[in-house]
């Protein structure tokens, strides 16, 4: 019994181990696939046109390498964007065309949440300031929360003068979550960067180092130096 037990774990084990190391794999598989078709598609009628119009059509060759083609052109016009995005009188021109999208109605919700979401995850640890463990939502159940901002508590909903804006990601998905706003005493800054957090949070607990109070490791190494 105990030996049909243990082959039972170790199949379990096994196959739980093979899921892990294939979900990363067909993640990665459908992201490539999806931007290959996206970018490629998305030059497909700029260069149907121009080799339409340069009477090219007629070369079998051409076809196996249009895609490619057009993934180039469509890298090309993504990389002069970020030119253009760069400089004074670019950044000009897209505030003026982010101005006009924003004034059209039902298309300007979309974009303005979706403009949102993408400045505010990419460059987490320019939008987060620190990680911190709080109970949510009862005592006694602790999670992972990144710090959003620290303001004065005007309303008096705290017994101190500030207030902690703190965003709780949901596993594995860390776009969606929860605003809490708690005193800055029922929270626990750990020694977490925020990308190691999200690598924590995505990854359902299973990568990420052991918890130790951010204060803690720098004390920690003040002493190792002072002892040599």
């Amino acid at each position: 019994m105990k030996r049909k037990r243990t082959k039972s774990r170790f199949l379990r084990n096994t196959l739980l181990t093979g899921l892990l190391i294939l979900i990363p794999l067909v993640a990665t598989y459908l992201l490539v696939s999806f931007l290959f078709d996206l970018l490629s598609g998305a030059g497909a009628p700029v260069m149907k046109a121009l080799f339409g119009s340069l009477g090219l059509e007629r070369f079998w060759w051409l076809e196996p390498i249009t895609p490619f083609v057009n993934i180039f052109l469509a890298l090309a016009i993504i990389f002069l964007l970020g030119l253009v995005g760069t400089n004074f009188i670019g950044r000009q021109v897209l505030e003026a065309v982010n101005i006009m999208i924003l004034r059209l109605p039902l298309i300007s919700s979309v974009y303005s949440a979706v403009k949102q979401m993408v400045e505010t995850f990419q460059g987490p640890s320019s939008s987060f300031q620190r990680v911190v463990l709080l109970q949510y939502p009862r005592k006694g159940m602790w999670v992972m929360g990144l710090v959003a901002a620290e303001r004065e508590d005007a309303l008096g909903l705290v017994s101190v003068p500030q207030i902690l804006s703190v965003f709780v990601p949901t596993t594995p998905n860390p776009t969606s979550g929860f605003l809490v706003m708690v005193p800055p005493e029922e929270v626990v800054e750990v020694d977490y960067t925020v990308e190691e957090a999200f690598k924590f949070i995505v990854s359902s607990g299973i990568v990420g180092q052991d918890f130790v109070r951010k204060g803690k490791v720098a004390l920690e190494k003040s002493s190792s130096l002072d002892l040599q």
